[in-house]
C-alpha cells in the first residue's frame, strides 16, 4: 500500500499543481464574493452604514418594540427606498391605526407598488419577503422576532452542507503540506467547529440576543482558516523550496 503521509504537495505532477491551484483561487474568490454578500444583506439593517453587532442583533432578534415593516422603513434598510416626503408617515400611521384592508388599497398599496414590489415580488431579489397583497404585508406588520425559523433553516442547511463539503475538499489539500502535524489537525477540525458555532448562535439569538457576539469571532475564524487552508498549499506549491531529505 502508498504510504501518503511523506507526500507533499511540491512533489504533485504538474497537471495536479494547476488543477489544485486553481480551484484554491476559485473558492478563495468565491469566499470573496460571500463576504460582500454578507455586507450588502446586513449593513443596514439598523438604518446606519457599516456591518455591526447592531446590525446581526435587528435581524436575527428583531425589534421587539416594533413591527417588522416599521423597523425596516424607520430607520432600517428600506428607508432610502421611500425617498417621496410622507410615504413613510403614511404608512407607519396605517400600522398604528390596525393595519385596516381599506387603509392598505387606498394608502399603502400604491405606495410599495412603486418603491418597493420591484424587488419584494416572489421573482424579486427579496422574493423571500413578498410585498405584494394585503396578506403578504399583514406578515410583516407582527412584532419584529427577527430571522424566522423557517429561513434559517432554509439557509442553514444549504450553507452547512455545501460549506463543509468545501472545507473536506481544503482539508484534504491541506494535509499535504509540511505543516506539523498537530498544527495541521488544529488547522483541519477548527472550521467545521466554527460553522455550527456560528448557525447554532445565528439560530438562539431569536431568544438570546447578547449571543450575536459569539457570530462574531467564529465568523472571523472561519475566514482566517479558509485564507490559511488556500494561501499555505499555495505557497508549498509555487513559492517555497522543497527540503533535501536528510541522510
Amino acid at each position: 500500500m502508498t504510504d501518503l503521509s511523506a507526500l507533499r504537495l511540491h512533489a504533485f505532477p504538474l497537471p495536479l499543481k494547476l488543477a489544485v491551484s486553481l480551484g484554491l483561487v476559485v473558492l478563495g474568490f468565491g469566499y470573496l464574493i460571500a463576504l460582500a454578500n454578507l455586507y450588502l444583506t446586513y449593513h443596514l439593517t439598523d438604518g446606519e452604514p457599516g456591518l455591526t453587532v447592531s446590525d446581526l442583533r435587528r435581524a436575527f432578534y428583531g425589534n421587539r418594540e416594533t413591527t417588522k415593516l416599521a423597523a425596516k422603513i424607520d430607520g432600517g434598510s428600506m428607508e432610502q427606498f421611500l425617498p417621496r416626503p410622507g410615504d413613510k408617515e403614511k404608512i407607519l400611521s396605517w400600522i398604528q391605526d390596525g393595519a385596516s384592508r381599506e387603509g392598505y388599497e387606498a394608502v399603502v398599496r400604491p405606495i410599495l407598488a412603486e418603491n418597493c414590489v420591484r424587488c419584494h415580488n416572489p421573482e424579486g431579489l427579496q422574493r423571500f419577503t413578498p410585498l405584494t397583497s394585503y396578506e403578504e404585508v399583514m406578515v410583516v406588520t407582527q412584532v419584529d422576532r427577527g430571522e424566522p425559523v423557517s429561513l434559517w433553516a432554509r439557509v442553514a442547511h444549504t450553507h452547512i452542507q455545501s460549506i463543509g463539503l468545501i472545507f473536506l475538499v481544503l482539508g484534504a489539500i491541506f494535509s499535504f503540506t509540511s505543516v506539523p502535524e498537530n498544527w495541521k489537525t488544529v488547522i483541519v477540525v477548527l472550521p467545521f467547529v466554527t460553522l455550527m458555532v456560528d448557525f447554532g448562535a445565528r439560530f438562539l439569538a431569536r431568544s438570546f440576543p447578547s449571543i450575536v457576539y459569539l457570530m462574531i469571532p467564529s465568523g472571523s475564524v472561519l475566514g482566517l482558516m479558509f485564507a490559511v487552508m488556500i494561501l499555505v498549499p499555495l505557497y508549498e506549491m509555487w513559492i517555497k523550496k522543497p527540503t533535501s531529505p536528510t541522510s
